[in-house]
C-alpha cells in the first residue's frame, strides 16, 4: 500500500535508501524491545493456535477403545433438514418412502431461518436497543471514534447488521450450496484448481495476511485477539471432532447413509474432489495427505469455514475509513479537519469506565467522537503529523479505494463465501458443516472482544491517542505509523485518521 505515495517529497529520500526503510521496519517492529523479547511475546501470543496444531496432530494416538460412538448420518440429517434438501439427497440415499420427509424439509427450513436465524437474534437487538435503551454499539462501545462519525441509532448499519449475521450467513451458504452439485457435468479443471487455491493454499495463507495487515494498520494487541480468537474456536472445534465424530459428504456419496461397515476408527481418510486436483497436476500429495488424516469423521465443525468467518469478523469490524483531512496544527492549515471535543476531560470520564458494556455511560459518545467542522482547528493530543497530508493523497480517486478501507472489507467477505463454495465443491463439508463452524467463530470472536480486545487494548489505545495517558513507548502508533513516523505517509496506517 505505501508503494502508492512514493511520489510524495518527504518520502523520496526515505525511497531512495532502501537500508534504511530496513532499519525502519527493525525499530518499528521492535518498538524499543529486543528480538529474544518479540520472538517469545509472538510464541506466547500464537500458543492457543499451537496448542490446536498439537491436539490435532496427536489425535490418532488415543485409544479407539476410549472414543465416542462415530455419528454417521447426523450431519447428513441436520443439513437437509436445517436448509432444505434443493438436490434431492434424501431420495437418493433412503429411497423412494424418504419423498414425503424431503418435501418437509422446506418447512423445516424455513422455520429454522424464521425462528432461530431471525426472530431470536432480532429479539435480542430490540432488548438491547428498546427495552434496556442502550444508546451504545454493544460490539463495538468505541465506534465512534474508529469509524465515520454518526449519531448512534439503533438501526444504524453498524447497530444492527450483526444481529442479522446469522440468516445472511443462511442465505449465502444456500445460494453458494447451488453450485456445488456432485454431478460429473458440474466438475471443471478450473473449477477444481480454483477449489484447491481456496481450499489448501488460502486456508493456511489468509490468517497469515490478516495477521500482517491486523499487526501493520491497527492498535498493538489487536493481533493477539485475533490470535486468542483463532485458537479459541480451533481447540473448542477439534474438541468436538473428538467428542461427536461425525461423518462427511464424501462418506455419505461413497458408502451411502445405511453403511456401517466403514463406520469405524480404523476407517482412512479421502481427500474426495481433491484427487481430481491431483490427476490435474500429476501428484498424489492431496490423496497421501488425507489418507493420514488424524481425524477421519471430524467433521463438524468446519475449521476452514471457522477460520475464513474470523477473518471476516476481524477485518470487517477492525477496518477503518478515512473521516478527515489532519493536518499539522503548527502550520495552521485551513481545511476541513476533524474536531475533538474536550478530550483529556471527556476521555477520562468515558474512557475509563468499567469492562462491562452494560456499564458505559456513553450519553456523549458523539461528543466524543470525531465530527467534522471547518475551518483551522487544533488537532487533539497526539494526532499532529509532523509532516502535513499532501492535499493530492486526500483527493485522489486512485486512493479512495483505501480511504474506504475497499479492501479489506471486500476481502474478508469474498473469502468465506469462495471457501465454502470449495469446501462443498470438492465434497468435504456440509452446510451444516459450515454453518456450525461460523457459530464458533462468532462465539469466540464475542468472547474475546467483550473481555479482552475492547476493555484491554482498544480503551487504552483511546486513552492514548485522546492523551488521557501519556505515550511514553509510542504504544499509540500502529506498526506502519512507527515506520513511516514524520512523513506525509504516517496518516495511511493511523485508525483514527
Amino acid at each position: 500500500m505505501p508503494a502508492v505515495l512514493v511520489s510524495y517529497s518527504s518520502f523520496k529520500s526515505l525511497a531512495s535508501l532502501p537500508w534504511q526503510f530496513v532499519v525502519r521496519v527493525y525499530r518499528g517492529g521492535l518498538n524499543r524491545r529486543n528480538i529474544p523479547t518479540l520472538a517469545f511475546n509472538f510464541a506466547l501470543n500464537f500458543f492457543p493456535v499451537f496448542l490446536w496444531l498439537t491436539i490435532f496432530k496427536n489425535a490418532g494416538v488415543i485409544p479407539t477403545r476410549l472414543r465416542p460412538r462415530i455419528h454417521s448420518q447426523l450431519a447428513f440429517l441436520a443439513d437437509v433438514f436445517m436448509f432444505g434438501d434443493s438436490a434431492g439427497e434424501l431420495v437418493s440415499q433412503y429411497g423412494a418412502d424418504a419423498r414425503f420427509a424431503a418435501a418437509m424439509t422446506w418447512l423445516t427450513s424455513t422455520v429454522f431461518a424464521l425462528a432461530v436465524l431471525v426472530a431470536a437474534p432480532v429479539s435480542v437487538w430490540y432488548y438491547l436497543y428498546y427495552k434496556r435503551r442502550l444508546n451504545y454499539n454493544v460490539i463495538d462501545p468505541y465506534a465512534a471514534l474508529f469509524h465515520r462519525n454518526q449519531p448512534f441509532s439503533p438501526t444504524a448499519p453498524r447497530a444492527i447488521l450483526p444481529f442479522l449475521f446469522l440468516i445472511y450467513t443462511f442465505v449465502g451458504l444456500n445460494t453458494v450450496h447451488l453450485l456445488t452439485s456432485q454431478n460429473e457435468d458440474n466438475f471443471t479443471k478450473n473449477k477444481d484448481l480454483l477449489a484447491w487455491t481456496s481450499y489448501v493454499l488460502l486456508h493456511l495463507l489468509a490468517p497469515i495476511f490478516t495477521a500482517v495487515y491486523l499487526y501493520v494498520f491497527h492498535p498493538p494487541g489487536t493481533l493477539k485477539a485475533f490470535s486468542l480468537a483463532m485458537g479459541l474456536q480451533n481447540i473448542c472445534g477439534v474438541f468436538s471432532h473428538l467428542l461427536v465424530p461425525m461423518a462427511p459428504p464424501w462418506f455419505v456419496h461413497m458408502y451411502g447413509i445405511k453403511d456401517t461397515e466403514h463406520v469405524s476408527y480404523e476407517q482412512e481418510g479421502f481427500a474426495a474432489g481433491l484427487t481430481r486436483v491431483d490427476s490435474h497436476l500429476g501428484t498424489h500429495l492431496n490423496s497421501k495427505g488425507f489418507h493420514k488424516s488424524p481425524i477421519v469423521f471430524g467433521a463438524v465443525p468446519s475449521l476452514h469455514s471457522a477460520i475464513a468467518v474470523q477473518c471476516f469478523l476481524f477485518l470487517i469490524t477492525r477496518a477503518t475509513s478515512t473521516k478527515a483531512n489532519f493536518g499539522s496544527a503548527s502550520q495552521g492549515q485551513n481545511r476541513d479537519c476533524v474536531q475533538l471535543q474536550e478530550p483529556p476531560t471527556i476521555a477520562a470520564s468515558q474512557l475509563s469506565a468499567p469492562k462491562e458494556p452494560e456499564s458505559f455511560e456513553l450519553d456523549s459518545v458523539t461528543d466524543v467522537s470525531l465530527t467534522p467542522s471547518g475551518g483551522s482547528v487544533t488537532p487533539p493530543p497526539n494526532m499532529v503529523y509532523a509532516t502535513p497530508i499532501p492535499e493530492a493523497a486526500l483527493n485522489s480517486r486512485w486512493l479512495r479505494i483505501f480511504h474506504i478501507a475497499f479492501l479489506p472489507r471486500f476481502l474478508g467477505t469474498t473469502f468465506p463465501l469462495l471457501q465454502w463454495w470449495s469446501t462443498m465443491y470438492l465434497d468435504h463439508h456440509f452446510r451444516f458443516d459450515l454453518f456450525v463452524g461460523m457459530c464458533y467463530a462468532v462465539t469466540s470472536f464475542l468472547i474475546v472482544n467483550h473481555y479482552y480486545l475492547q476493555p484491554r487494548v482498544l480503551k487504552r489505545w483511546c486513552n492514548l491517542r485522546m492523551g488521557v495517558e501519556p505515550d511514553i513507548r509510542k504504544e499509540a502508533k500502529t506498526m506502519g505509523m512507527r515506520v513511516f513516523e514524520n512523513t506525509n505517509v504516517e496518516w495511511f496506517f493511523d485508525p483514527f485518521a
